[in-house]
């Protein structure tokens, strides 16, 4: 029979136990089938994904994310399955990125990149964010589809000005159904670049302003005042701030310069001994999984 479930605490959003209402494959009823590509022999940490076991290298997760060392420190020895609340195509996605023999992360589609995106973010992967954003920066995103995605991530503002250029300096306005894509605060935003920039023109002697007529420094400058955007010369993607949000470490900020982004917090010391039965890949029932669910960003 299951624990009941304890009082709520500081770690619930990074570990919790069986839910006697959760749907049973995620409880480990089912069976358990070991990942094609990424059952590697050698590695020396399972992670459990509904009902796919993944056996992987621990060391990939260690060097990158504060919480997962402060999860396998935890561990006692104990060689359980991790059960990961996500799904096992997306986790696959997520370990793609060191398992790669080729490195070809050219080329690779939108869809991939953003669930890898947004289980770095989740994760506290900096570098793997880092890495993200340089191939989406590759990528022939259309302007609002680019700012809803980097506002969403938190990713580097100066990045989006190009896109917030083209917009403010279009001729027509983009469809409803584009625009309902940002919120009312970015479509405001716009629209007093727009304006700013019609004024502007209209200054210079141009005889038929549009947004357009204007310089493009001149929209540039005002996108960067409206949008509280540092005018810089050119955004870097490669350095991360280092401003570390409050109660956590410079390892869980923005991956450019720019606002911090939220991920899971540190475990409290011994918060994560909740001690069940044994378990096994390869049985129909697994009970005794290390079961936890980092926080959704």
């Amino acid at each position: 029979m299951f624990e009941a479930s304890p009082a709520p605490t500081i770690i619930d959003s990074i570990l919790n136990t069986f839910d006697m209402s959760a749907d049973t494959s995620s409880c480990g009823f089912s069976q358990i089938i070991n990942h094609p590509q990424y059952f590697i022999p050698t590695g020396d940490t399972q992670f459990l994904t509904q009902n796919v076991l993944f056996k992987v290298h621990r060391y990939f997760f260690e060097r990158e994310s504060n919480s997962f060392r402060d999860i396998f420190s935890d561990s006692d020895g104990n060689t359980k399955p991790y059960t990961l609340d996500v799904k096992p195509e997306e986790f696959a996605h997520f370990l793609w990125v060191f398992y790669d023999e080729d490195f070809e992360y050219e080329n690779q589609p939108l869809e991939r990149w953003l669930v890898i995106l947004r289980l770095a973010t989740r994760w506290g992967f900096r570098k793997v964010r880092k890495l993200v954003v340089r191939q989406l920066e590759k990528l022939d995103l259309q302007p609002i589809d680019k700012i809803k995605i980097y506002s969403d991530f938190r990713i580097d503002a100066q990045l989006l000005i190009p896109s917030y250029s083209t917009l403010a300096k279009s001729p027509t306005l983009p469809p409803l159904s584009e625009a309902a894509k940002l919120d009312i605060e970015t479509i405001l935003k716009l629209t007093m670049v727009r304006e700013r920039a019609l004024q502007k023109a209209a200054e210079d002697g141009c005889r038929s302003p549009t947004s357009a007529s204007a310089g493009d420094e001149d929209v540039k400058r005002f996108i960067c005042e409206i949008f509280d955007i540092p005018n810089m010369t050119s955004a870097s993607t490669t350095e991360p701030s280092k401003t570390a949000p409050e109660g956590g470490s410079t390892d869980e900020v923005n991956d450019t310069t720019g606002s911090s982004v939220p991920t899971l917090q540190n475990p409290a010391p011994g918060a994560r001994k909740k001690k069940n039965a044994n378990a096994n890949g390869t049985s129909n029932a697994v009970s005794g999984c290390r079961t936890f669910k980092l926080c959704v960003y």
